[in-house]
């Protein structure tokens, strides 16, 4: 009797073991996916702001090329910057619904890390995309505005010196392009460039995926 007794014990500490082991996985869980929430939230308000911020700068361009539809140069700057707003709304509206995908439904952890993972790639590929033409773009937004706020058209009082910058900032954008095709693919051994490519996904992505990473690990320990 007595071992029966003590069999039926051992028994309930086993489940009572069990269940104390099943609660203990399931907090580390949802703390680790309460961080990584808050990391994706942060990304979100961010991605929200930078449309609203697009918006009003297509707005402004919009405006700009058709009071000045007339002045061909001027014409062209604002026809290229409005094209330029648009993707960058584009790209921010496709990675605001990547993530939201992520944030709004709970899927599986290795379902999440696959999603997160195809919105980190298209964020490098949309950052590298939208900050390239920048080597051009950093003169024609200074130009507009101050045609458009000052009514002084500096293109006409300096235009081969305008074509001089441009001309370097297209050389800027091939030497880039060949940089970024040597890059690609490759093992990324330097800190300095992991650290640029991690910037370029998004600090924030980048915690709420160690945070996956860990409840991964765990759950296959």
């Amino acid at each position: 009797m007595e071992l029966d007794e003590l069999k039926q014990a051992w028994a309930r500490m086993e489940v009572r073991q069990e269940g104390m082991e099943a609660l203990l996985r399931q907090d580390f869980r949802e703390r680790r996916m309460e961080k990584s929430r808050a990391s994706l939230r942060r990304t979100l308000c961010w991605l929200g702001l930078e449309v609203v911020g697009w918006i009003v700068f297509v707005v402004w361009v919009a405006s700009f090329w058709v009071a000045h539809r007339n002045v061909p140069h001027f014409l062209v700057m604002g026809l290229l910057l409005h094209v330029y707003g648009v993707a960058a709304i584009w790209s921010c509206a496709t990675q605001l619904f990547l993530l939201a995908r992520i944030y709004l439904f709970d899927a599986p952890v290795l379902v999440l890390q696959r999603w997160l993972a195809q919105l980190r790639r298209f964020r490098v590929y949309s950052t590298l995309g939208l900050g390239l033409p920048w080597w051009c773009l950093w003169l024609l937004v200074p130009l507009v505005a101050i045609a458009d706020f000052a009514g002084v058209d500096l293109y006409a009082a300096g235009a081969s010196w305008i074509w001089a910058n441009m001309a370097v900032g297209l050389l800027g954008i091939a030497f880039s392009v060949w940089l970024a095709r040597r890059v690609a693919g490759r093992p990324i051994r330097s800190p300095f460039l992991q650290r640029i490519v991690d910037d370029m996904s998004g600090r924030n992505l980048l915690g709420a995926s160690r945070q996956l990473d860990e409840i991964a690990r765990f759950e296959q320990a």
